[in-house]
């Protein structure tokens, strides 16, 4: 008795998607454990301060961090809507909303260079001490995911021209997907420690 090829190509499918998705998986994870890391050093500087921000610094102005996250927070909605689209086969709103993340996501890029500005304007350099460093370190390998990201999204352009919603698209559309979203996770935590507490 054979099997109908049907269900070979059912389980093909879902082997690809399985193997994708726990790959990204895998991938955040790492990356999540790398932040965890900067965070945990953070908090053990930020706990043994006795005055803070500390040595001498002002206060850092809230406007630019505030910005940046309502911004990649915009981005992760505008591509919830781009992978919604996609899965309901309408590449124009597909495209819309993917040029629109990609828009979001460059001028979240922008506002981290007026962020670095700015904090040089504070006297926060790289080599001003270990707070000054934790901030430029933070932003620095965030931004470098961001870079990461944005070449997804990049690499989800020729998507928005093609009316063919096949399973491999699919996958990549999801996990390029979860990784920005990852992004966004990341920068709140980073705004609610860094900028906030």
């Amino acid at each position: 008795m054979s099997i109908p090829i049907v269900k070979i190509e059912h389980e093909k499918v879902e082997e690809v998607k399985f193997t994708s998705s726990l790959a990204m998986t895998v991938a955040l994870v790492s990356w999540s454990m790398l932040f965890a890391t900067l965070f945990l050093g953070y908090a053990v500087y930020r706990l043994s301060a006795s005055v803070w921000p500390p040595m001498g610094f002002e206060q850092i102005s809230l406007f630019n961090p505030i910005l940046s996250t309502l911004v990649i927070g915009l981005s992760s909605w505008s591509m919830v809507r781009a992978q919604k689209s996609f899965f309901a086969n309408n590449v124009k709103h597909f495209r819309m909303m993917l040029f629109v993340t990609i828009f979001l996501a460059l001028s979240f890029m922008g506002m981290q260079f007026l962020l670095w500005n700015k904090l040089n304007v504070h006297g926060l350099y790289v080599q001003s001490g270990i707070f000054a460093s934790i901030l430029h370190g933070f932003t620095w390998i965030h931004a470098g995911h961001v870079v990461l990201g944005l070449l997804g999204l990049l690499y989800l352009l020729p998507l928005a021209f093609d009316s063919n919603c096949l399973i491999e698209k699919q996958v990549r559309v999801i996990n390029i997907s979860k990784f920005w979203h990852f992004l966004g996770i990341i920068w709140f935590l980073m705004f609610f420690i860094l900028f906030l507490i």
